[in-house]
């Protein structure tokens, strides 16, 4: 692997949770489970009814990156039982653009599958129609995909190996969760400096029984029925942005702090379920919520239905607000969904606006806010008319919708009052800041945000332990646009050294290369290019968080990787495939081992929370490939 490449990385992950359509309780016995035909367990929109099958629900999302899209076909999804049974969970192609799920896990699929002692599985992804775009001199570019001899891809089948001390177990009373990880960073390598761009993909992916790191759910599918009496809906589930088909139905319960949007009209609680029941059956829906593993069921937070589900009644765009004049907004990276069922991304768009342009927030109900709060940097959904014009891509959202979406920046402070938080800015929205025209943001020309001194009002924030430098990520809106300072409202403000940061090592192919200086059942220590066994510029060694890259080598002293708690997911590549570990003892017994046979490392990837003052990774997570 050329190892000076520029890299760019990302994290994405399928996530796939289990749940039993059966009484609840945990027993886990297996002893009387019925060895059924597949076909004998029928994917359908009611509840499973058969005490010999469960309901696997299959979800998809994708961990901090720089990829601007990574838009695929899921052309199928198996599970192989302990007895050789394979069982299909996607039942048909799903377009899945990868990128698009950061913070959140989409339900692709509510599949009714035999139960038992799954042991693995497989994916087959097809790369024939991809759209993948990465970010090359502040331009989306489309990458050319290869694998490592340098042909084409056109179709890649990636086996899934679950951990054998932590075997995934399908009862007909107790759900059962899997994650299944397409590690992006330990699979791709981007040559930015190759024309075309270049990535050149050799899959890793591996499997994890009950996941650690939990996000909140999109569902989306045509309505079926609403229960005001017990408070939930249930929808056909129809993923991503599909027209058709049908992947099983799943109940989503309701409560007073659930907000609805609904024809355009915003509703709270109770209220927004009756209107709800008036709607009629197979109305689009959209619906972000959470999974309790304790009552193994989803809560809504946030119901889209009806006109204003994108799509629907008026073409759709997602994407961040670059620049502004008048009322002409500059949305970039946009994912646009039209009317007609078509999807695509889009560099630049266009968008017209209007006093008559109705404006919302998501999860901020009671926020009273117009085209006026619409700012750099701030990322929208729109609703409008799409046409393609002589100066470019235009959706006019005159009589159409905005909604603005929880926003993200990082990068290190610089100073903290308690009211105002001053950051060097690295990334807003997993963009360059050069992306971004400031003009017109603030109350005069001198008070426009600048990326060097970026202003984020904390008043409503918990800000614990953040000192000088520190690497910092905040989430929340984007001030009205021509009122800054502040430049940004943050709700969240995230330490990297509790969460999300990681630590990407390539190194250059060499016998006397050394990996790892030490290797104990409770911590890695790292070799990189400040060691003296590695005295070479060759090999990639990068602290990542959010938009900041930081050089391991530019520490005083080697970066260490220690266990998070007593239950990871640490996985092993070489030729014989992936071998997972939820011990991180038994996972570096094993990487001794293969270490004392003359193995080479070639990448690892790592993430958790990175204390500064000790150089040290909290890992929740780690992959390691060999040469």
């Amino acid at each position: 692997m050329n190892t000076l490449r520029p890299y760019i990385n990302s994290f994405i992950s399928i996530l796939l949770i289990f749940s039993i359509a059966a009484c609840s309780g945990g027993d886990p016995a297996i002893e009387e489970i019925v060895l059924l035909d597949p076909n004998d367990c029928v994917t359908q929109d009611n509840e499973n009814a058969d005490d010999n099958c469960g309901t696997v629900l299959v979800g998809v999302t994708d961990a901090d990156g720089d990829f601007l899209s990574y838009n695929v076909e899921v052309t199928s999804l198996e599970l192989t039982r302990a007895d050789g049974t394979q069982v299909s969970v996607v039942p048909a192609s799903q377009s899945v653009n990868f990128a698009d799920y950061v913070d959140v896990s989409e339900l692709a699929a509510a599949a009714t599958i035999p139960v038992g002692i799954y042991t693995s599985g497989n994916i087959t992804i097809d790369y024939t129609n991809a759209d993948i775009q990465v970010e090359k001199s502040g331009n989306s570019v489309t990458a050319n995909m290869v694998d490592t001899e340098g042909a084409s891809l056109t179709s890649e089948t990636l086996q899934i190996q679950l951990d054998e001390g932590n075997r995934l177990v399908v009862s007909r009373r107790r759900p059962a969760v899997l994650e299944i990880d397409f590690n992006l960073a330990a699979s791709h390598s981007v040559d930015l400096l190759s024309e075309p761009v270049t990535v050149t993909t050799e899959p890793f992916i591996i499997a994890e029984v009950d996941p650690i790191i939990r996000k909140e759910r999109r569902l989306r599918g045509p309505l079926l029925e609403v229960s005001e009496v017990e408070s939930y809906f249930r929808i056909a589930v129809r993923p991503f942005h599909r027209t058709s088909g049908r992947f099983g139905g799943v109940n989503l319960n309701t409560n007073e702090q659930t907000t609805f949007d609904i024809d355009g009209e915003a509703f709270l609680g109770s209220e927004g379920l009756t209107q709800m029941a008036t709607l009629d059956p197979e109305t689009p829906t959209i619906t972000l919520a959470t999974f309790d593993r304790s009552t193994d069921g989803f809560t809504a937070i946030m119901v889209v239905a009806g006109s204003s589900v994108p799509g629907s009644d008026k073409d759709g765009a997602r994407g961040v607000i670059i620049a502004r004049s008048g009322n002409n907004l500059t949305v970039k990276g946009a994912s646009l969904i039209r009317t007609n069922g078509e999807t695509a991304f889009n560099q630049e768009i266009n968008v017209l606006i209007a006093d008559t342009t109705r404006v919302s927030k998501n999860r901020r109900f009671q926020d009273e806010v117009s085209i006026d709060d619409l700012s750099i940097g701030q990322a929208v959904s729109v609703l409008g008319t799409f046409s393609e014009q002589d100066g470019g891509s235009v959706l006019d959202a005159s009589e159409g919708f905005i909604r603005m979406r929880l926003t993200s920046a990082s990068g290190h402070s610089i100073s903290n009052d308690g009211m105002t938080l001053t950051m060097d800015l690295q990334a807003l929205q997993g963009r360059s800041p050069d992306n971004y025209d400031f003009t017109g943001t603030g109350i005069d020309e001198s008070s426009d945000a600048t990326p060097e001194n970026y202003e984020v009002a904390i008043e409503n924030s918990a800000v614990n332990n953040l000192e000088s430098n520190d690497p910092i990520r905040v989430l929340g809106f984007v001030n009205a646009f021509a009122s800054a300072p502040a430049d940004f409202n943050a709700s969240t403000v995230i330490n990297y050294a509790d969460s999300r940061s990681q630590i990407l090592a390539n190194w250059p192919i060499g016998d006397e290369i050394v990996a790892f200086s030490e290797v104990t059942s409770e911590k890695l220590t790292l070799n990189n290019g400040s060691n003296t066994e590695n005295q070479t510029e060759d090999g990639v060694y990068k602290l990542i968080q959010g938009g900041i890259r930081t050089d391991l080598s530019d520490f005083d002293t080697a970066v260490s990787l220690s266990p998070l708690g007593d239950r990871g997911l640490y996985t092993i590549k070489d030729a014989d495939g992936i071998v997972a570990f939820s011990s991180f003892a038994d996972f570096t017994s094993y990487l001794q081992l293969k270490l004392d046979e003359g193995q080479s490392v070639d990448l690892m990837h790592a993430v958790g929370g990175f204390s500064s003052d000790s150089k040290t990774l909290s890992a929740v997570k780690i992959a390691i490939k060999f040469n």
